[in-house]
């Protein structure tokens, strides 16, 4: 996705059959630029429904929420204080998720700067689900004001090196390729 000019009524839906198949593990990256600090703002969402969105990431205010479902625990929010967005700046933005590994980590910037691990190891884990990805705009939320651009969706989890390899602008999945 090149860079595309959001705002609150504008969105983009990627049907479920158009991205990866993914079964354990996921990442998403992409670069945002704020236009404006709106009350509470959907940057992206996979799913329709509250129970269902895996993963979510808006924004309230100047705090970045990011929100995913695990079994047993459908709402699972991480408020990032301290890493407020300023505006008219880009930022690079990094999710992973890993079943195998119990573990969601988050990066700004190819800083990593939050982790959640699932505490029980032997019963819950992520949940992916099979609804529609929205970029910008939710139909249920109010909406993303600025640009996207570099929106990426893996159904593996980038490694660290791999999220600074997307975040300098080379492509990450060819250090897979010469594994």
């Amino acid at each position: 996705m090149g860079t595309v000019l959001f705002t609150p009524e504008y969105n983009r839906v990627i049907s479920h059959s158009e991205l990866p198949v993914v079964i354990d593990e996921l990442s998403i990256t992409l670069k945002i630029y704020l236009a404006s600090h709106a009350e509470s703002f959907q940057v992206f969402c996979k799913g329709k429904t509250l129970a269902s969105r895996a993963p979510d990431f808006y924004l309230d205010g100047s705090k970045q929420c990011l929100a995913f479902s695990i079994t047993g625990i459908l709402d699972v929010d991480i408020y990032l204080y301290g890493y407020g967005f300023l505006l008219n700046r880009w930022y690079h933005i990094a999710y992973t998720f890993s079943n195998s590994d119990k573990r969601m980590n988050f990066y700004i910037d190819g800083k990593w700067v939050v982790s959640y691990s699932i505490q029980k190891i032997q019963s819950q884990s992520f949940i992916f689900n099979d609804e529609p990805l929205y970029i910008g705009k939710h139909p249920l939320w109010s909406g993303f004001t600025g640009q996207i651009s570099n929106f990426r969706y893996y159904n593996f989890r980038l490694s660290h090196e791999e999220v600074l390899m997307d975040y300098s602008g080379e492509d990450p999945t060819k250090s897979i390729d010469e594994e």
